[in-house]
């Protein structure tokens, strides 16, 4: 029998046997992609009743939902506050006449017109801080549903604040690649990392560039420039000037991610190869085995060797950059023990208690990462804090 046909009947015939064997394609299986009842994780034929007041929560009936009321008021109560707020302040926006224009010309929409340097203005700037307030509560709500849907909403926001202010907030362009690792957009993740890393927002032409971009891009739109299967490319060879210093931690970590998802995809694919094979036996399965693996994977994509060096290099970069936040990972009691406020820079605990809400599950989640850092740090690390 002709190789290539054997091998493609092969495959065909172990579908049944992977289906039962450790299995995980890069993606976090945890997040729903449709709504289930937040209080008993079913979803009825009938159908759910969404929260009225959030819409981040889902519930069978009226007693699921006082069920988790408890559980879920904070939450939707701050949300559902925030969200008044952003809205309030956006009515005088769409209508705006400046203080010191005599003319009789109509009044500016703000959103149409200043698009991008909404951050540079003190009339804007009270909306521009609820609204990141509003981003961050959808964080949390995001995280408590674990729902697609109430991550794209999350998304929506963040990205709408990064359109209106084209080089600001930090912490909102820090938390960015973890929605979209959440998402499981892990090429959009990327090359949201990458456009900022390749470029310098502190220039003032660089500022001017990107606020008449953003200003050209409606609400909703993707801003940054993509590229197909972008995850697979090592991002020290698109950005040779990156390293610990000049690169967020937040972004290093969101990469650190990335790689491991291609790697735990690899290591657990072959894995059940391995296993498969050997419960069929034979000299010819034992023959294409090697084959089949190169069926699976586009040796022109993944370079397997190169994405473990890369995963070196990136701990090696994010342990040199603050050498709480991987020990931290595995043993954060610690940390979230006390209490921190991020500023945006490079602090070493209030850094760590700022990403590691946003980074932590993303990577635990990825099979052999925990084992990874526990094999270079210790099963429960200590550190100073």
């Amino acid at each position: 029998m002709h190789h290539g046909l054997y091998i493609k009947n092969f495959l065909r015939s172990l579908r049944a046997t992977f289906a039962e064997l450790p299995s995980y394609e890069g993606k976090d299986t945890h997040v729903q992609d449709t709504p289930w009842c937040a209080a008993c994780h079913s979803r009825p034929v009938k159908g759910l009743l969404c929260c009225a007041r959030c819409r981040t929560a889902w519930y069978c009936n009226r007693s699921c939902q006082k069920a988790h009321y408890k559980e879920h008021q904070d939450i939707c109560l701050c949300l559902s506050k925030d969200q008044e707020h952003v809205e309030k302040l956006a009515i005088p926006l769409r209508s705006l006449r400046r203080d010191d224009d005599d003319s009789d010309d109509e009044p500016e929409n703000v959103f149409e017109m200043q698009v991008g340097a909404f951050g540079q203005q003190e009339v804007t700037l009270p909306y521009m801080n609820s609204l990141r307030s509003l981003v961050t509560s959808f964080v949390v709500a995001a995280h408590e549903a674990d729902i697609k849907q109430v991550w794209e909403t999350t998304l929506a926001h963040a990205l709408e604040l990064q359109r209106l202010d084209a080089i600001g907030p930090q912490d909102i362009r820090c938390m960015t690649p973890f929605m979209l690792l959440n998402l499981n957009r892990d090429d959009d993740a990327f090359d949201f990392m990458r456009h900022w890393m390749k470029i310098d927002d502190h220039n003032f032409d660089v500022q001017t560039t990107l606020m008449i971009r953003y200003a050209a891009v409606q609400k909703g739109q993707w801003i940054y420039p993509r590229k197909t299967n972008s995850r697979f490319l090592d991002i020290f060879q698109e950005c040779p000037d990156a390293n610990d210093q000049n690169v967020p931690l937040g972004f290093l970590l969101a990469l650190l991610a990335i790689k491991c998802r291609l790697l735990a995809t690899y290591d657990v694919t072959c894995k059940s190869i391995d296993l498969a094979f050997a419960t069929t036996g034979g000299k010819l399965i034992q023959e294409v085995q090697s084959e089949v693996t190169k069926m699976l994977f586009n040796e022109t994509l993944m370079n397997i060797e190169s994405q473990r060096e890369q995963v070196e290099r990136l701990v090696i970069m994010i342990h040199r950059n603050n050498p709480i936040m991987l020990p931290a990972l595995l043993n954060p009691e610690p940390l979230v023990a006390k209490q921190y406020t991020w500023q945006g820079n490079s602090d070493g605990a209030s850094e760590v208690f700022f990403l590691i809400f946003h980074c932590a599950r993303c990577l635990i989640r990825v099979p052999g990462v925990r084992a990874m850092l526990e094999k270079r740090f210790g099963k429960c690390p200590s550190y100073e804090l």
